[in-house]
């Protein structure tokens, strides 16, 4: 599609502050949890008799978790659980709400038999360091596991008669627009994993996915160096504070640069390099490249939109091709990682 026929979409883009006031993000594990804590609560004073004065307000009070989560959405499917299609129509009908959920490589099935060896290594290596007297070290190793919990947009909606719902990132549609959907058919509805406006060259996609696995292994490789990087400048900065600037260009500090670049890269890059391209799963990346391939994108592993966003968000300043619709902002606002909207 040539850049004189593309053209933005006037959809409303309200603030993060607006959306913020007007959409609060519902916090569907946390409900869970909270629920869960006070039925067995509830539970505890039943079968004990104590406390029984409680009841009546705990019962309350689950009651109005129960009820948040009547209206709460179903969890995603990760991944899709039949072949991903593309439905091209004209939205008939476009709702959306945030919740907070996990889109992390641990919510998709395959790679729990991986993250699971993974803590245990580091289990038995937290067991080493706390008998060599690194008491709050090993605390840290154990406890730095923890996952983030990443907001969604859950859409739903119908097109071409048929209902569609899913978990997309930033979606800035309105009834009316033509779009491409990327969704897995299961019964007479959708499960949609990919949201595309061709007339604005945009996409949304299933929050984590939105780069193949080659530029997935590069990032981290990238990652491990510039660890590496950062350790050796921190070298080089101690050296100076300790023997001054003169002393800053000396063969002891050579050789302190070179023991530092061969242990450090055989103890901890290389094995963390090895792991990036052998062993590591890629379960965001395997279903974006299923994704770009649905699109009929080539090239799928090397695609990168946060790069392809970046790109064209300079096309965009240096062209103003096509027209901004927008009075208090620019079409690229609230794009980009993060938000997993992204022109392409």
């Amino acid at each position: 599609m040539k850049e004189q026929t593309l053209i933005f979409s006037d959809a409303s883009r309200p603030a993060q502050k607006t959306i913020n006031e007007t959409h609060p993000a519902m916090d569907l594990l946390k409900i869970r949890h909270e629920l869960i804590i006070l039925r067995r609560r509830i539970d505890q004073i039943e079968s004990t008799h104590g406390e029984r004065d409680k009841l009546p307000d705990l019962r309350k009070q689950a009651q109005a978790l129960e009820s948040k989560l009547s209206d709460a959405p179903p969890d995603p499917i990760l991944p899709p659980s039949a072949p991903l299609v593309k439905v091209t129509g004209v939205l008939e009908e476009f709702h959306w709400q945030r919740v907070l959920h996990y889109f992390d490589p641990e919510a998709y099935p395959q790679t729990h038999g991986y993250f699971t060896r993974q803590q245990g290594r580091v289990a038995k290596a937290a067991v080493v360091v706390a008998a060599a007297g690194q008491g709050a070290a090993a605390q840290g190793m154990v406890a730095g596991g923890n996952r983030l919990k990443t907001c969604a947009w859950y859409v739903t909606g119908k097109i071409n008669g048929k209902r569609f719902s899913g978990w997309l990132g930033r979606c800035f549609c309105k009834p009316g627009e033509e779009v491409e959907l990327i969704v897995a058919p299961v019964g007479d509805e959708y499960l949609v994993y990919a949201l595309s406006k061709p007339q604005e060259r945009s996409i949304t996609m299933t929050p984590g996915c939105y780069r193949g696995k080659r530029q997935a292994r590069w990032g981290g490789t990238w990652f491990w160096l510039g660890i590496l990087g950062f350790s050796l400048a921190g070298v080089i900065i101690t050296w100076m504070i300790v023997y001054g600037l003169k002393q800053l260009i000396t063969w002891d500090l050579c050789e302190l640069l070179f023991t530092c670049i061969i242990s450090g890269g055989l103890v901890v890059i290389a094995p963390a390099l090895y792991s990036v391209w052998r062993r590591h799963p890629f379960p965001q990346e395997d279903l974006a490249e299923e994704i770009f391939t649905v699109m009929g994108w080539k090239k799928v592993t090397d695609i990168n939109l946060g790069k392809l966003n970046r790109r064209r968000k300079r096309q965009w300043k240096r062209t103003g091709i096509p027209a901004n619709p927008f009075r208090d902002q620019t079409p690229f606002s609230y794009t980009g990682w993060g938000r997993w909207f992204y022109y392409y």
